[in-house]
């Protein structure tokens, strides 16, 4: 495992301890594991599972959870990054300071928040990428969208026929088109997620 001890803090003894460490980097930026950390507090407030615990997620380093979270970190930031660089998905001030008022309200007291220490300014930054990689993602999610036609839906129908039984193609063809329309999305976004990540030379060091 190739990721690398940045910071150590001595306050209750003279061993030091641990608080945080590199997991990944994109260009010359690093992410450090504390980053990941607060990230994934910031994006269960702002955008809450559907289903499954509600909590604020305490993760830590080693923790399986935490391997899925530094992933979404660095192609947060890479999407971030594009943002910036086509100029859209900017975010309004009355939208961020909503989003932040939401953040201090749910993190107020609790003690995992209060051991991160986190600043206004960092606090701040985070919340402006999340924001951001998260419109530019709605933006690309449109762009990409496929129309699937019928002739389409037919072909997938036919291929397929075994799985629909005796259905008849009209009581499947809305869900093949819904199908077919999703697969394309996903295996455009997973294209250009490997594109804009060798472009901003993204290593994940925990997956190293």
């Amino acid at each position: 495992m190739h990721f690398f001890f940045l910071l150590l803090l001595s306050f209750s003894s003279s061993a030091a301890v641990l608080v945080t460490a590199t997991v990944g980097q994109v260009s010359d930026y690093v992410v450090t594991s504390r980053e990941v950390q607060i990230s994934a507090v910031i994006e269960s407030i702002l955008y809450p599972p559907k289903v499954g615990s509600k909590a604020v997620p305490e993760l830590r380093l080693g923790q399986e959870a935490f391997r899925g979270a530094v992933t979404s970190v660095l192609l947060e930031s890479v999407v971030a990054l594009e943002a910036e660089n086509f100029n859209v998905a900017t975010i309004s001030e009355s939208n961020l300071q909503a989003a932040l008022v939401r953040v201090e309200k749910a993190t107020a007291g609790k003690a995992f928040w209060t051991e991160l220490d986190v600043s206004p300014a960092e606090l701040k930054k985070f919340m402006v990428r999340k924001l951001t990689a998260k419109g530019f993602m709605k933006f690309k999610t449109n762009s990409m969208a496929s129309i699937i036609t019928d002739q389409d839906a037919q072909a997938y129908f036919d291929k397929n026929r075994v799985k629909f039984g005796a259905s008849t193609f009209e009581s499947f063809r809305d869900n093949i088109k819904a199908f077919l329309a999703q697969q394309q999305l996903e295996d455009r976004l997973r294209s250009w997620f490997e594109v804009i990540k060798r472009k901003y030379k993204v290593r994940n060091y925990i997956s190293e």
